[in-house]
């Protein structure tokens, strides 16, 4: 029982010295740089300014406009990634889109999901979903299963997919 007591003072202590800011509503629009790891939870979510610690969140529509310096967490109906991830991004949705780069591995399952031509993952793509476009560039695998993929990017490394209809197109 003192070793319980050790383990929770000291996740207790831990959980205390890192920053943190929490925003519940049904609209929340972030306009201001924020210093610390954001957890947010809403209607329709606007990212607007930097974040400079990770981001969790979950909401109807989620617009991600400025750049996220650590990890992203997100659940979601309808995400735009119109800014760039500085590590890596885990997200669940309806419809996503990603815009811009990420850094680290992206991990995404969605009924349909965009990644643009312009966008390189730095990392490891994990992707399933029912409609799949990929666009882009990953400089690591691509692990996935899909109902449809259109695959009209770069895979700098090895490509491992199961689904239904696959689509191969020149870059």
């Amino acid at each position: 029982m003192k070793k319980v007591h050790v383990l929770l003072l000291s996740f207790i202590a831990f959980s205390t010295l890192t920053a943190q800011r929490l925003e519940l509503s049904q609209d929340i629009t972030i306009t201001q740089p924020v210093h610390e790891n954001l957890y947010a939870a809403g209607g329709n979510i606007a990212i607007n300014a930097p974040i400079h610690g990770d981001l969790v969140i979950a909401g109807g529509t989620i617009n991600i406009n400025d750049t996220i310096q650590n990890d992203i967490l997100l659940a979601g109906s309808t995400v735009y990634f119109n800014g760039y991830a500085g590590d890596d991004v885990r997200c669940a949705g309806g419809t996503l889109y990603v815009k811009k780069d990420i850094k680290g591995d992206l991990v995404i399952t969605g009924g349909t999901v965009t990644i643009d031509k312009n966008v390189t993952i730095g990392g490891n793509l994990l992707i399933s979903g029912g409609d799949i476009n990929f666009n882009g560039t990953v400089k690591g695998n691509i692990r996935g299963a899909f109902g449809q993929l259109s695959m009209n990017g770069l895979v700098e490394q090895d490509m491992n997919c199961k689904g239904g209809k696959l689509s191969v197109n020149d870059f």
